[in-house]
């Protein structure tokens, strides 16, 4: 039996019972939960912050670094004259003797093309028109794709300008890949290593193989294969068809294709990016021919380079110091490296750190690379740069060498028609949505490769696999 009441009367002074009324009732029971949130979930808002967290890296610092003399480009190429011999005639001689014959200078021609760099968005009229307030969308669809584009298009540029030009992603790290979805890669960027071979791969790209030896597209199955994953350990990526082809092989170069139905190597990126470091700084390793120039035969267009370096010492990096010296006089004012190479650097100093006064309370075990500042090595900064090639390190006379960029296009949205947006299709394929397209043209050059210089193959590096965010 329990007391039910109907009316209670309290003295809000006193917490004393003035008043009650009610009954005795038996029967079943249920407890008056009231409303929570639970209860009432459909009457509570979402609260949005302003503005869109960057989940990107978009740090260029290679492209920074670089600081190049641009000049504009016109006609079908620059054709650059070079004084690359000299007359051989002058000779000590006796008295009324013979001396040499008569010589003469030597000059050759270098031929400076352009690369290309194309990209492109696509909108339906909703997408842009419902993101115009800011009561609709965090942001305008409109502003902020075009604006990441060109992020996007500076993140090529680095990329690039840290290779060789030849618009090699990968190579095939697989002796029999046909029927694959998982390919293991190795090389980033083409350039010669066992780690990290998917580091510029990217989901959603079209990628094709081509064959090292002739620059032909290897036979494709009956689609491009489209890249729907890579690997957090850097060694693979996952294809969305195992009809990769039967003559691809080991070694082969791993390109980026236009789309899945590719079928002619122009519609790759084989050969159309501008040439970065690892083709400019360079012995023949990547770049036998210097823009038609032979660099066997031309030393001044031919950097210094070892192979195969093993474990980094700092006689080692004075003695890359001495032959710039001798070659060309060339003064380094600049060493680049990847960042698990320049902890080698580090490693070499750190028997040698010395405390005094008050540091020896508080001994200081790091240096300024903590920070991702230059590590100094005889005054000159020892830069690491994250698209950097693994296990090479570079040695850059900025002031003497003469970096230049030949441009013929900065970088633009396509207007040439008087419009930046453009409707899709026409007739029955006309949609109501509109593209916009960007484009880069331009080419790095150097003056003189032989103020510079290349230590590859280092060895001894921790190399921790970090793909950059958004990458």
């Amino acid at each position: 039996m329990t007391w039910i009441n109907t009316k209670v009367v309290i003295d809000m002074t006193t917490g004393d019972i003035l008043e009650s009324n009610g009954y005795f009732y038996e029967g079943p029971l249920a407890m008056a939960a009231g409303a929570d949130k639970q209860a009432l979930d459909a009457i509570f808002k979402e609260v949005f912050e302003e503005g869109v967290a960057e989940g990107v890296n978009n740090k260029n610092p290679l492209r920074d670094l670089i600081k190049t003399e641009r000049v504009p480009f016109r006609g079908r190429e620059i054709v650059r004259l070079s004084h690359t011999g000299r007359n051989i005639s002058p000779m000590f001689v006796g008295e009324d003797s013979a001396f040499a014959d008569a010589g003469n200078q030597s000059y050759s021609r270098m031929f400076v093309d352009q690369r290309k760099l194309m990209s492109r968005l696509r909108m339906t009229w909703e997408v842009m028109q419902d993101s115009t307030s800011n009561e609709g969308a965090f942001i305008s669809a409109r502003k902020s794709e075009m604006q990441y584009l060109i992020d996007d298009m500076a993140r090529r540029d680095e990329y690039a300008l840290n290779s060789d030009g030849r618009g090699v992603l990968a190579l095939v790290d697989d002796s029999n890949p046909d029927g694959d979805t998982t390919l293991t890669v190795d090389a980033p960027g083409g350039i010669t290593n066992d780690n990290f071979g998917n580091r510029f791969i990217s989901a959603n790209m079209y990628v094709a193989f081509v064959n090292p030896a002739s620059g032909a597209l290897r036979t494709q199955g009956a689609l491009i294969p489209k890249v729907t994953a890579v690997a957090n350990g850097g060694a693979s990526v996952t294809l969305s068809s195992a009809a990769i082809g039967t003559d691809v092989a080991d070694n082969d170069y791993v390109v980026q294709a236009a789309n899945s139905g590719v079928t002619d190597v122009l519609d790759t990126s084989y050969e159309h990016a501008w040439w970065g470091l690892m083709a400019l700084v360079d012995d023949g390793t990547y770049r036998a021919s210097y823009y038609g120039l032979d660099r066997t035969t031309v030393p001044a267009y031919s950097s210094y380079v070892t192979a195969s370096t093993g474990a980094l010492s700092t006689d080692l990096i004075q003695r890359v110091s001495d032959i710039v010296d001798q070659k060309l006089n060339g003064k380094i004012s600049n060493i680049l490296c990847h960042h698990s190479t320049r902890r080698l650097v580090i490693q070499l100093t750190d028997s040698d750190r010395r405390y005094m006064g008050a540091s020896l309370l508080k001994p200081e075990p790091a240096t300024v690379a903590f920070k991702q500042g230059d590590v100094p090595f005889g005054d000159v900064p020892v830069r690491a740069l994250r698209d950097f090639p693994l296990d090479v390190m570079m040695f850059l006379d900025i002031n003497n060498a003469g970096f230049r960029e030949y441009v013929s296009e900065p970088g633009k949205w396509v207007d040439e028609d008087g419009s930046v947006l453009w409707r899709v299709g026409t007739g029955t394929a006309g949609r109501d949505a509109f593209e916009a397209w960007y484009r880069m043209r331009k080419q790095y050059f150097v003056e003189y490769p032989a103020f510079c210089a290349r230590l590859d193959g280092i060895t001894g590096q921790s190399l921790i696999v970090q793909r950059a965010a958004g990458s």
